[in-house]
């Protein structure tokens, strides 16, 4: 072979791999974002129209993807830089539908960032990218610095604020908040790419006709549903039971376009005995709207047609997920748990559901519907697993409430050994029927709630949003998991990690724009079928009326009022009634039609609050309250009610009055604190008030209030004298050891009694010394408060309906709201002196508001000091507020001369 001849052939050679490479270039796919993506992503997410613009009226009526939790806090992280640099009809044009990549990665111990991946394809985008690498010299400036091999750039304005970091490759511009972040993305470029099954450079999140698609690594559910390792919270380690270890959602609008939906099909994985569970069971739609109360905050619901199949693979899967003690109690069930002819099983229908109800404060209020295909057979097997799981032969008598009859079981946790953990939180057993539905609460005051919002039908069912929220954007599911986040977000957040309550727990969070935080699914053989849905069905409130106050409605009188008016139920929705008493001593009811019916006379003006009691065992709850001389109790019937008076004794606070909370028909149904700091109780047989709590030195003078709280089923009292003298007692054993104690301080406020085992009282000096004691009476903790007010006092502000309490620091002229630690949240000037009156109220559903009645005008303030309200209410009288969560609305009640005054405020 010539010299020449073996040039030729070596070109020849080039030639060859140069097309096969050159070829191979061509038609390679483009690179995956997976190949970027550093390896500790928590979660991935795409989209091609996250970045859309968004309209006002969208806002109100849509759920948008853009104002969604974690794509939130994406799409911020993306405009804040691009959107920078760039003037907005260039940002727009640059980001429009392109499939834009984010995923979230830990930056430090507890704080998350995320890393955005913008695809670069065309000439024009290298345009847009060649301004942000060289912006406008008098607003930016952008410095560089070489990571391996690679230059990693940082925006900044000209007073140095960093915009972000971000690297520029030729098919892709990768940026974050973090450098840290970009670092890792450059090291990730530099390893070799291993693919997992989800990760083949083919596959996307999303797919035609899909807003956006997620995936989330089971760690990550791990972590949020997971508690701490002190908690007790056994729901959520249940509900995590029954999730997939990974889930890639992709996310399309609902019809209504009220919800978002995010469908997923994952791989059941080792979960063989969820696969069990729901073995050969058809799902279906929730049918018990009916039976769910507007104030339900969490709803767990399981759907099944075969209750035998069910209840027979319930043993193995709660064995795999559940603590020793359930599997004791089952154990005492054996007997009733496998009789497959005659079990309990053998009588459960198609649904069986957990709810929880709104409570003020940490209170777990369960209710759990069961249904059957033969009622009374369920109920008899019901209470033969109570007699099975005590150990006892008697069963409690039952009591009429309403149009049902109520009954008492003494089976602690019964629901949890014969369906699990996920219904622990039963102490009490209080059961009733509704039509082919068994109801189980956890107290009696639980049911007969319950039950007087079925009466009332303040449903599910009635309310048309979530009717449609039922029959449409809900599918059949065997499992379903539903938390009306505007209630419940705060006790949900709470269990979060420190990092992802930083992410998404802040002010003005998308947290805000969710009401519905929904979970559904269906359990195959080696399948999951799961939805995620997330939305609202409560109307939004546009800018115009969002904290405007109007006036919803006047009611005029023939007489002036002497006292506030009383609201009994829901007025504005017409489930309710207004009770007034006028100068001229008429107590009067006024109907939410306008119709005003006089019933019967009192001795003077109402000076206490208005509290539910169970007085007559009549089926109905009947309403007390007190002038200066008299107890009255008025029993609501047939749209009117019957008065009946107690004169009280000598020395007697009415202004006191308080209903304890009682689970059971006991003879003692009110408290009110005598002048000298000993607490009378009502007697319900004896028809008058006892010293039930007498102090054993009379010389002393009480202050204005006292508390009393539920210890272990008995009634627990703590009282004060304004020399220092602190009593406790115990109904069962009388004053508590230690007390009564003498801390010679000067008390103008009540101590407050926490219910905790063991028991801790509050309470705070008029100097502002904060003093910790425990229930043996010994000094915990003093801590000496800041008093910058000249002349100021200190004292406890118990919540209306002593759900909680906070601190008031007042003078002549000011006012000042501290938290419990004696932190303060705000302050009020400008009062007018022996005129203001400053109430706490814990509404529900987390609204929180401080009323401050200084002259005849109420001001309103949440917990930060923002005003509630554009302007102050008028009224002669302290204000009742009312929350309405399925309106989004505050009532507040108040009064003119001669008329009841209804005013609205929009408050989300």
């Amino acid at each position: 072979m010539t010299k020449k001849q073996l040039w030729i052939g070596i070109g020849v050679l080039v030639l060859i791999l140069g097309g096969y490479f050159a070829y191979r270039w061509w038609k390679a796919p483009a690179r995956s974002a997976w190949m970027l993506i550093p390896s500790d992503a928590l979660l991935v997410l795409e989209s091609t129209s996250l970045q859309d613009t968004l309209s006002q009226q969208a806002k109100l009526n849509e759920m948008a993807l853009r104002t969604t939790p974690v794509f939130q806090e994406a799409l911020q992280s993306l405009e804040k830089f691009a959107w920078a640099p760039l003037d907005t009809a260039s940002a727009v044009q640059f980001l429009r539908e392109k499939p834009i990549w984010y995923s979230l990665h830990p930056t430090s111990k507890d704080r998350l960032g995320f890393v955005f991946y913008i695809p670069i394809s065309s000439i024009q985008d290298q345009s847009f990218v060649n301004r942000i690498l060289n912006p406008n010299a008098d607003r930016f400036r952008v410095l560089s610095h070489p990571y391996e091999g690679t230059r990693i750039h940082e925006l900044l304005t000209v007073r140095n604020e960093s915009l972000g970091s971000f690297i520029v490759l030729d098919d892709y511009l990768v940026g974050s908040s973090s450098t840290i972040l970009m670092e890792s993305v450059v090291r990730r470029m530099n390893q070799p790419f291993t693919e997992t099954p989800l990760q083949r450079a083919d596959v996307s999140l999303i797919r035609q006709g899909n807003l956006a698609g997620i995936y989330v690594r089971s760690s990550v559910l791990s972590a949020i549903l997971s508690p701490n390792e002190a908690s007790t919270d056994y729901q959520s380690k249940y509900i995590k039971a029954l999730l997939p270890t990974e889930l890639l959602t992709r996310f399309r609008q609902s019809p209504s376009r009220s919800h978002l939906i995010g469908l997923s099909t994952d791989d059941i994985g080792a979960k063989g005995a969820l696969a069990n569970l729901f073995d050969r069971q058809t799902p279906f739609r929730i049918s018990c709207g009916n039976l769910i109360p507007d104030q339900t905050t969490t709803l767990f619901h399981f759907s099944v047609s075969d209750g035998p199949r069910f209840g027979k693979a319930l043993t193995a899967f709660i064995n795999s997920e559940d603590d020793e003690d359930t599997r004791e109690g089952r154990r005492k069930l054996r007997p009733l748990l496998q009789n497959e002819e005659n079990g309990i099983y053998k009588y459960i229908g198609n649904e069986i559901a957990l709810l929880r109800l709104d409570a003020p404060t940490a209170d777990r209020r369960l209710v759990m519907l069961i249904h059957s295909t033969n009622i009374e057979r369920l109920w008899d097997r019901y209470q033969l697993a109570a007699l099975l799981a005590s150990g006892t032969d008697h069963l409690s008598n039952s009591k009429p409430f309403l149009r049902y009859r109520i009954s008492s079981i003494e089976a602690p946790n019964l629901p949890a050994f014969l369906f699990g953990g996920l219904f622990r939180g039963f102490d009490q057993n209080w059961l009733t029927q509704v039509g082919d539905y068994l109801i189980v609460a956890n107290s009696q005051s639980v049911l007969q709630e319950y039950l007087q919002s079925i009466d009332q039908r303040t449903v599910w069912s009635e309310s048309y949003r979530q009717r449609d929220l039922l029959t449409q954007t809900l599918r059949p599911a065997n499992f379903t998991a539903y938390t009306r986040f505007s209630r419940a977000g705060e006790s949900v957040a709470a269990n979060w990690p420190q990092s992802w309550q930083i992410l998404l727990n802040h002010d003005e969070t998308a947290l805000d724009n969710v009401e519905n935080l929904i979970y559904q699914s269906t359990y195959g053989r080696e399948r999951i079928y799961s939805s995620l849905i997330l939305g609202h069905t409560t109307r939004r409130a546009s800018e115009a009326v969002l904290n405007r106050v109007f006036l919803h409605r006047k009611i005029a009188l023939n007489t002036p009022l002497a006292s506030q008016p009383m609201v009994i139920g829901d007025f504005v929705a017409s489930s309710g009634a207004i009770w007034a008493v006028d100068q001229a001593q008429q107590f009067t009811l006024i109907t939410p039609e306008g119709e005003k019916h006089t019933l019967g006379s009192v001795n003077g003006p109402v000076v206490s609050s208005l509290a539910a009691v169970d007085f007559l065992n009549n089926g109905r709850l009947q309403y007390a309250f007190a002038t200066s001389r008299s107890l009255y109790l008025a029993d609501p019937v047939n749209g009117l009610a019957r008065l009946q008076s107690f004169p009280l004794p000598e020395g007697l606070l009415p202004t006191t009055l308080m209903a304890p909370r009682r689970d059971q028909n006991r003879s003692l149904i009110l408290l009110m604190l005598h002048r000298n700091g000993s607490v009378y109780g009502f007697d319900r047989h004896q028809k008058r008030f006892v010293a039930q709590f007498p102090v054993n030195n009379n010389a002393g003078e009480g202050v204005s209030n006292f508390h009393a709280t539920v210890r272990n089923q008995s009634l627990s009292v703590v009282s004060v004298q304004k020399e220092g003298k602190v009593f406790f007692w115990n109904e069962n054993g009388g004053f508590q050891a230690g007390f009564p104690l003498d801390l010679k301080s000067e008390l103008i406020s009540p101590a407050w009694l926490e219910a905790g085992n063991p028991a801790t009282i509050t309470l705070i000096t008029r100097q502002g010394e904060l003093i910790n004691l425990s229930s043996e009476g010994q000094v915990l903790e003093r801590n000496q408060l800041f008093r910058p007010i000249r002349r100021g006092s200190f004292q406890i502000l118990p919540e209306v309906n002593q759900n909680g309490y906070l601190l008031l620091r007042t003078s002549d002229t000011e006012a000042a709201i501290l938290d419990r630690k004696g932190k303060s949240l705000f302050e009020v000037r400008g009062l007018r002196p022996g005129q203001t009156t400053i109430r706490y109220h814990v509404l529900g559903s987390g609204v929180n508001l401080i009323s401050v009645k200084s002259g005849n005008f109420t001001s309103l303030y949440n917990l930060a000091g923002r005003p509630v309200g554009d302007r102050p209410i008028p009224g002669n009288f302290p204000a009742e507020l009312q929350f309405s969560p399925t309106r989004n609305k505050l009532f507040v009640y108040s009064t003119d001369t001669k008329a009841v005054q209804i005013w609205s405020v929009k408050l989300r």
